[in-house]
């Protein structure tokens, strides 16, 4: 546990650092052209300053960037892991900063000083979907510590309700959040993609499906399903040999969804009366679900690619999370993607 609570403190001090954040300052200048410029989109003011305050506020010519909280978050502020660099003033005080020429939201008004504003939400949330070299760099440690907490309960043995209470205590102990509730479901219960956990006791026979993710600014989402029955292992192989094909094909500049399309007709194929009904996967940032994958991949993305099959009988799901890189995708999940009992 130690050792887990050291990996917590090295990635605050990460996003404490002046390099880290003063990448992403590079991008914002750039999208508001060196005006002074306004974020108030939650999930764009915790990606720039790791805190979800009212405003991240940036003068570029003097170099003097401000994160605007409600008064009665002038406290807690203090403990979270937020840039050197970054001064921290409560909403009385905004009326003292440069006029912002670019902004996120038309809103921007009601909370910092604004002129003649130019809307950049869109060029943000493309920055925000192509990682730095940091980013990569921190997203792939939390990889690492999430199956650090999966590999403590695989293969489940308790209540699907039960394991998902020791995932969320796992995390919290460490220092993290959850990225989102942890979804286990055995057998007919992972026939749904989003089932959630049961507090019944009972046993899983065909296949227990674990899907969690963690939160530090950054999230992840990991899933495994652990297979005992020769049907679910057959199914299994299908949904991994989908996988490795769309780690073959993904890179910077394809449709995911030509690929999605083509991988669900052979699946299905594949796998009589198991359907393949969600999306090949999406992106991942400062929220789990930062974004859909439509249209062409950017280079330095972090998606999730996350095949499944499901029927009334069981369900089975792998997904891994991977960076788009110019010919190729990284993979960043290390643990094996098949599991028996």
């Amino acid at each position: 546990m130690a050792r887990g609570r050291r990996k917590t403190k090295r990635l605050q001090e990460i996003l404490k650092s002046d390099d880290f954040f003063l990448e992403k300052v590079e991008k914002l200048e750039e999208l508001a052209e060196g005006e002074p410029c306004a974020l108030v989109r939650r999930q764009n003011v915790e990606w720039i300053t790791h805190f979800p305050g009212l405003a991240f506020h940036a003068d570029f010519e003097s170099e003097e960037y401000t994160l605007v909280v409600h008064r009665m978050d002038s406290r807690a502020v203090r403990e979270w892991p937020i840039p050197e660099t970054v001064e921290v003033i409560t909403h009385d005080e905004a009326n003292r900063l440069t006029p912002a020429r670019a902004v996120d939201d038309e809103s921007a008004a009601r909370k910092v000083p604004c002129y003649r504003v130019k809307n950049v939400n869109e060029d943000v949330t493309r920055a925000r979907l192509s990682k730095s070299k940091s980013e990569l760099r921190f997203i792939e440690e939390l990889v690492e510590a999430t199956e650090r907490i999966l590999v403590k309960v695989l293969p489940p043995e308790d209540s699907e309700a039960e394991v998902a209470s020791d995932l969320i205590r796992e995390a919290t102990i460490r220092g993290f959040q959850t990225a989102f509730d942890p979804i286990v479901a055995y057998d007919e219960g992972a026939g749904v993609p989003h089932h959630r956990p049961s507090p019944e006791e009972k046993t899983w026979t065909k296949c227990a499906l674990v899907d969690y993710g963690i939160k530090m600014v950054y999230c992840t989402d990991i899933t495994r399903t652990v297979v005992s029955e020769n049907e679910a292992g057959d199914v299994l192989e299908v949904v991994v040999n989908a996988l490795e094909e769309a780690l073959r094909e993904l890179q910077a500049g394809v449709n995911p969804k030509e690929l999605e399309e083509e991988l669900r007709g052979w699946m299905e194929d594949e796998a009589p009366g198991f359907e393949f009904p969600h999306s090949l996967g999406h992106h991942v940032g400062v929220t789990v679900h930062e974004g859909r994958l439509m249209g062409r991949l950017p280079e330095g993305a972090v998606i999730t690619v996350e095949p499944g099959l499901y029927s009334d009988e069981f369900g089975i799901r792998v997904e891994e999370m991977v960076v788009v890189g110019k010919r190729k995708c990284r993979t960043l999940t290390k643990l094996p993607r098949v599991w028996e009992r």
